[in-house]
């Protein structure tokens, strides 16, 4: 009997602590994007200095590295969009010459702006000094490589220190991205007002609201100015770009531009100050929007309900700017492999039919890191997804009693806490 009882105890204990390994899976290292995000301040416009002021305490979203510039408003002036932006979306559909027309008329930065952005970005990627110096300490802590792997004068004696700086440059700063978002306020009892008589008019009134959502316009219509005049609807128009780190950027920045405050000179500093090697890419434009509703939030100001729903718009337009470009889509560790689940739920977009490939990531010969599919899955239909959006706590209650999502197995071997997660085109 005394050994039965010791074999449970030692099944228990090897279950909890598999458990517990599991659980604090989520500290796993990976390496994220990176997010600066910047709006276009329109004065004038209704709530706009509730917005801008706001905005500079909007988070970047977590699974993002916050590589957030000094700079974060820009008006209209210093930022143009031209009104062709709208046609960005075509953009899949044209040839390579159209397309190259077609992204030059859409960027919306001009490109001295967008030199300076990129020069900046750049800069805080390898800590530059006042001095002028770089350093990798940056790029060691979000890409956990070994400090002495990275050191740049090291690494340009031999091929397999310049694949690691290729790597850092491809799995980090290469994945370095700009979001320019345009905001716009609608107070529902505004649109309330004007939709009546036009209560069939539903294109009419999504017009209005700023909004092009069919079931968000028919509960506008359908529920008359005693419901949809409490809150507001926000609607985003984000302008997506990536900074370009190539071989030709690398080479000249790592040959000409580098030097740390060991090394460096007027020379060099000025020579970066003046640099226009840098560059950012337009990816695409999209647009979403968000709906808070004043009833639920009776103690809330009308400044706190604006920043509440811009939050949940730029999340939004997130989630749509991915499903349209990979290069944008976010990796997720497995948070537990049995039972399947990771930490992502409706901010991210998910719904029961989303599906992910699973990958696991490995180190090659010379020191790149890989990525190979291992199997999929999808969301299991049986758990409730994460309601995981900002204020869900509040907005809906009884529906947030999950802290991830489940996951089912469509194929592949056994799972771990660690692979990496990331979404199906269009899923």
């Amino acid at each position: 009997m005394k050994g039965f009882l010791l074999s449970v105890v030692v099944i228990f204990s090897v279950v909890t602590v598999k458990a517990q390994q599991q659980e604090e899976s989520l500290d796993v290292k990976y390496r994220r994007s990176s997010l600066y995000t910047v709006m276009i301040d329109k004065p004038g416009l209704p709530y706009a200095d509730e917005i801008k002021k706001n905005f500079m305490n909007i988070p970047v979203p977590d699974k993002f590295n916050d590589h957030n510039l000094e700079k974060r408003i820009y008006t209209e002036a210093e930022f143009p969009i031209p009104e062709e932006k709208e046609n960005s979306k075509k953009k899949k559909e044209e040839d390579d010459s159209s397309l190259a027309l077609l992204t030059s008329l859409a960027s919306p930065v001009s490109d001295d702006v967008l030199n300076q952005i990129a020069r900046d970005l750049v800069a805080k990627w390898f800590n530059r000094s006042e001095k002028g110096g770089f350093d990798m300490e940056l790029i060691k802590q979000r890409g956990s490589y070994d400090a002495s792997a990275l050191d740049v004068a090291t690494a340009k004696a031999s091929k397999r220190g310049l694949d690691m700086l290729a790597d850092a440059g491809e799995e980090l700063i290469g994945k370095t991205f700009v979001l320019v978002n345009e905001f716009k306020y609608t107070d529902k009892a505004e649109v309330a007002e004007k939709a009546k008589g036009f209560l069939n008019a539903l294109g009419t009134i999504g017009d209005m609201a700023g909004i092009s959502n069919a079931s968000t316009v028919t509960t506008l219509a359908g529920a008359g100015a005693s419901v949809a005049g409490k809150g507001y609807v926000v609607r985003t128009h984000a302008h997506l770009y990536q900074l370009v780190w190539d071989e030709e950027t690398a080479a000249v920045f790592y040959n000409q531009l580098w030097a740390d405050d060991t090394t460096i000179t007027p020379e060099k500093k000025q020579a970066f100050d003046e640099s226009t090697i840098f560059k950012l890419k337009y990816i695409g434009t999209d647009n979403s929007w968000a709906d808070v509703q004043s009833s639920i939030f009776t103690n809330k100001s009308d400044e706190q309900l604006i920043e509440r729903a811009s939050i949940k718009s730029i999340d939004a337009v997130i989630v749509k700017l991915q499903k349209e470009h990979d290069v944008f889509k976010t990796k997720t560790p497995l948070y537990t492999g049995e039972p399947i689940t990771a930490k992502i739920g409706l901010k991210e977009g998910l719904t029961k039919k989303s599906v992910f490939d699973v990958l696991e990531q490995y180190m090659d010969e010379d020191g790149k890191t890989q990525y190979k599919v291992v199997g999929t899955v999808k969301v299991d239909t049986k758990h409730p997804i994460w309601d995981n959006q900002y204020g869900a706590a509040e907005e809906n209650p009884e529906a947030n009693q999950t802290d991830r999502t489940y996951f089912k197995k469509v194929k592949g071997k056994e799972f771990y806490p660690g692979m990496l997660l990331v979404q199906k085109k269009g899923k």
